[in-house]
């Protein structure tokens, strides 16, 4: 019985762990891409859309 549980869990911890990370990726990647488009089309949406400003660069 404590064999099956544990077995269980520790099935629920590896797909849960690969579902959210799933997820992190698909949000990541699609954000990614939309910024890619954004920036393409138009780049001055997309340096107001990540608070880009203009003369000041990280050293």
């Amino acid at each position: 019985m404590f064999t099956k549980t544990l077995g269980f869990f520790i099935f629920l911890f590896i797909f849960l762990m690969g579902f959210s990370m799933l997820l992190f990726l698909g949000g990541f990647v699609g954000y990614w891409l939309t910024l890619i488009a954004v920036e393409a089309i138009n780049p001055k949406l997309a340096h107001k859309m990540i608070g880009y400003k203009e003369g000041k660069e990280i050293r």
